[in-house]
């Protein structure tokens, strides 16, 4: 039976199963390292991904030319980091602002100066330090006029004098006096560069503001305390005798007696007059405090905080003249009497003897 069915039967065609087997062993093997490169791929995106959380792209070296960087106020640190990556201080937003995250920043408003590619680190440094901000600087002395101090303003800060005098004009429209000396404090000052004279103006205005305030004073009804205290400022050296000056002058006051300050009198002139003597027998100068009783109508100078201290608290005595006795050291005498005053002026007048030139 098996002879007769294999004599009856067909060939098995091995040739095409060889050859299927093979194309599906090669189908196989191809989705197999297409499946592998596949995940392989798939693997490395996912690295990539993670490791992207954690690499943050930053510069190195010691940077290139500098920049200035405004600090507005309300500026979040956020807008910070913005801000030095548009100016290429920094390579990315997350180079400064993760390490800001970390830290105990506290941004002032103001204009910084940074070198240009540098790592977010170094950019946190400077911004801790602040030693990087950009400042003009100035300093009025105590007894200054503003005829002294507009062009120290002008020069420190680079405006010019008239744009300081159309400010001073603008403010004292709305304070009383004449003008508006004694009005800007003498003090340190420092200002952002692109300053105004108005609000440089505006800021000495409140510094003195803020001195009165010490005493529990407006400085809208502090306008008579500040022309005594600018009196007191440019008739005294030491600021001990200020507290005996302001004396002298409410006690005189007190009694209806002329301040007679020779200082008030030629304040009106600026030096445009020859001699003191001049000056007094000009009738018509309202600084005048030998001619008229009580205080000239305005401040004559710029007090500081212990003239105006000394004006508010003066030293009790019952003194009613002072005269300088060595105008090198700027020693004085106070006196009760007109006769102990004259004999003070004696030691005065043989000072000048023996110094000449210092009352030309």
């Amino acid at each position: 039976m098996l002879d007769e069915f294999e004599q009856g039967s067909e060939p098995r065609p091995r040739g095409k199963s060889a050859l299927a087997l093979l194309i599906a062993v090669v189908i196989f093997i191809g989705i197999s390292v297409g499946g592998y490169f596949a995940f392989r791929d798939s693997v490395q995106n996912a690295i990539d991904s993670v490791s992207a959380r954690f690499f943050v792209p930053d510069y190195e070296g010691s940077g290139g030319p500098a920049t200035v960087i405004v600090i507005e106020a309300g500026d979040s640190g956020e807008d910070v980091a913005r801000k030095l990556l548009a100016a290429d201080v920094v390579k990315s937003f997350d180079a400064i602002y993760r390490p800001m995250l970390q830290s105990d920043l506290v941004i002032f408003p103001g204009h910084y100066e940074f070198p240009t590619q540098i790592s977010g680190a170094r950019a946190l440094e400077l911004l801790l330090a602040g030693e990087n901000r950009i400042t003009l600087a100035t300093t009025i002395p105590e007894g200054w006029q503003i005829s002294q101090i507009v062009p120290q303003l002008a020069n420190d800060l680079g405006l010019s004098e008239s744009d300081l005098f159309t400010a001073i004009d603008a403010a004292n429209e709305l304070h009383p006096g004449p003008t508006l000396e004694g009005y800007l404090f003498p003090a340190s000052y420092t200002f952002d560069p692109d300053v105004t004279a108005e609000e440089v103006i505006s800021t000495m205005i409140t510094r003195v503001a803020e001195e009165f305030q010490k005493h529990g004073l407006k400085l809208d009804d502090a306008h008579e305390i500040l022309t005594l205290a600018s009196v007191v400022q440019r008739e005294g050296r030491d600021d001990a005798d200020f507290y005996k000056i302001a004396r002298v002058f409410l006690n005189r006051m007190e009694m209806g007696m002329p301040l007679q300050s020779d200082v008030t009198v030629l304040y009106y002139y600026e030096g445009s007059i020859d001699s003191f003597q001049q000056g007094i027998a000009d009738t018509s100068n309202p600084f005048n405090t030998f001619e008229i009783v009580g205080l000239p109508p305005g401040a004559i100078s710029s007090p500081g905080a212990a003239a105006i201290d000394a004006t508010i608290n003066p030293a009790p005595g019952d003194w009613l003249y002072f005269v300088a006795i060595n105008l090198n050291t700027g020693e004085l005498v106070f006196s009760n009497t007109l006769a102990e005053h004259e004999r003070a002026a004696d030691i005065y007048r043989q000072w000048l003897r023996d110094n000449p030139g210092w009352d030309e």
